[in-house]
């Protein structure tokens, strides 16, 4: 069971089914039904309407591909669009003080790929060294490193948990990027320091080709990475940011540079333009202009680790 069974079993068990007033027979169901539903659903929380509508309309599709009911009414349910990310872009001078912080932290090549290229967090857990072109000065993404969740059945409750590989988010998130010559650097650091790791006699290393990983080769936890930027802007005076939110700090700048949308889109692997538009055509007017952040940026060299 992946990840999406567990956001989906949520919204099921706690959100869908406390919801429901009266148990109907499909044939039966209708919009009007089906929209006093989703009305009390989204009184539960900000994203509960959206997640609701999702898995509903997942279920009422299915359900009429497989003739029980007549047509699917969800499309005509009334929308609820999912809730905007906040997205905090720093400024200039608080960017060079998180990047000189960061270049002495263990996971400064997974910050520049999160900062620079834009990649989800499972796309960087999952890139292996084989993805690297050092030629070309590429990366493919081909792979996503997800939890797999296994739940007592009809409950939401997780019995097992394990990071396994899995394909990427959208087929739109295959694709090729350029990399700047200062992350390939740290990947070749990185392949140097992996190297060194297989020939420690006091370290069984598991050799699974992962860039990003422990001491012993094995995945790195889904949590890890947040833990590390948090203790980073905590011990720096910065506004604490997400793993998430240098992805996004990543769309806002290129938008800010001008680079069309649908380029964003491609580089970002959303499923359409329309996903992009979605989330960042509002964020411009909220934040700071730091139009030099490509061109001149400050990325210090790396003179250290800190734990």
């Amino acid at each position: 069971m992946s990840r999406l069974l567990f956001q989906s079993s949520h919204t099921l068990y706690n959100l869908i089914l406390p919801s429901m007033e009266a148990d109907i027979k499909l044939k039966y169901i209708s919009v009007e039904y089906l929209d006093a539903l989703l009305e009390r659903v989204a009184k539960i929380c900000p994203s509960a309407g959206n997640k609701g509508r999702e898995l509903l309309s997942i279920a009422m599709k299915d359900a009429a591909g497989d003739k029980f009911i007549s047509y699917n009414p969800m499309p005509e349910t009334k929308p609820y669009p999912r809730a905007k990310p906040k997205v905090r872009v720093l400024g200039k001078e608080k960017l060079k003080v998180f990047l000189e912080a960061a270049s002495k932290n263990p996971w400064y090549l997974e910050i520049l790929l999160r900062l620079f290229c834009g990649l989800r967090k499972g796309e960087i857990l999952g890139l292996k060294f084989q993805d690297f072109d050092f030629e070309k000065q590429t990366v493919r993404i081909s792979r996503q490193l997800v939890g797999n969740l296994k739940l007592k059945e009809k409950e939401f409750t997780v019995t097992e948990y394990a990071v396994i590989e899995r394909n990427p988010k959208t087929e739109n998130s295959y694709r090729i990027l350029r990399v700047p010559k200062v992350v390939m650097q740290e990947v070749k650091r990185r392949q140097q320091l992996i190297e060194l790791r297989k020939t420690d006699s006091g370290i069984e290393y598991k050799n699974f080709d992962y860039v990003c990983c422990q001491e012993n080769g094995a995945p790195r936890s889904l949590t890890a990475m947040n833990q590390a930027l948090t203790k980073i802007c905590n011990r720096n005076g910065l506004p604490n940011i997400t793993v998430h939110g240098l992805r996004h700090m990543f769309a806002t700048i290129l938008i800010e540079l001008g680079v069309p949308l649908f380029k964003i889109s491609g580089l970002l692997g959303h499923s359409s333009v329309h996903t992009t538009y979605e989330y960042y055509c509002e964020i411009m007017d909220e934040q700071d202009k730091i139009i030099a952040f490509v061109n001149n940026t400050f990325v210090p060299q790396q003179n250290g680790t800190e734990g």
